[in-house]
């Protein structure tokens, strides 16, 4: 049974990821989501009400903590690991330590505090995928730092940082079908990152 591992953003398990979820429901895959609220359901009004309860419940550094130690219990290959916003970032850095030697590949949506890391190494093949401009980074800059690492795509679209998620103002369901479809054929087989 292949294995996903979904790294949520700052709404945690709310409606967007939930409905994520159920469109990414494959038979013979198992879902495995990571949060800032230990699997406590959310419902934020806003983005900022959201990111003061992350960084009060959890912040960039236990966030990445808690990303490496998930990636350390995995016995069997991780097929995709995908993470969303500080989720991505999270990822980005787990990805370059020793334990996360199971991930086959891995999607990284807009992952904005990702520009001191831009130099890591990662030993799975990693799309990361940006949101037209990013508040603190470059973004153009980024994927072309980024783009030079082994195993390493990175792009961004027309689309704002957020278009993945319902709840973001800057959501896209153009941009959601769109990715939806890549990663349904990560998870089939039908593509592979380079």
């Amino acid at each position: 049974m292949q294995k996903l591992l979904i790294v949520s953003d700052i709404f945690g398990q709310c409606q967007g990821l939930r409905q994520l979820l159920q469109d990414l429901a494959v038979s013979e895959c198992s879902i495995r989501v990571l949060d800032p609220y230990q699997g406590q359901p959310q419902s934020f009004s806003d983005e900022q009400q959201a990111y003061q309860a992350y960084t009060e419940c959890c912040g960039h550094q236990h966030y990445a903590s808690l990303v490496r130690q998930t990636l350390a219990e995995y016995t069997d290959p991780l097929a995709l690991a995908i993470g969303f916003s500080a989720g991505a970032s999270a990822l980005w850095r787990a990805l370059a330590k020793p334990g996360a030697s199971k991930v086959q590949q891995a999607v990284l949506f807009y992952p904005g505090q990702i520009q001191p890391y831009l130099t890591f190494s990662t030993g799975a093949p990693v799309h990361v995928i940006f949101g037209g401009s990013e508040p603190h980074l470059d973004v153009r800059a980024a994927c072309a730092a980024l783009s030079q690492l082994p195993g390493v795509q990175a792009s961004s679209t027309a689309w704002q940082h957020g278009f993945m998620n319902p709840a973001s103002k800057t959501y896209s369901e153009p941009a959601y079908q769109q990715y939806l479809e890549l990663l349904k054929a990560l998870l089939n087989g039908m593509d592979r990152l380079a």
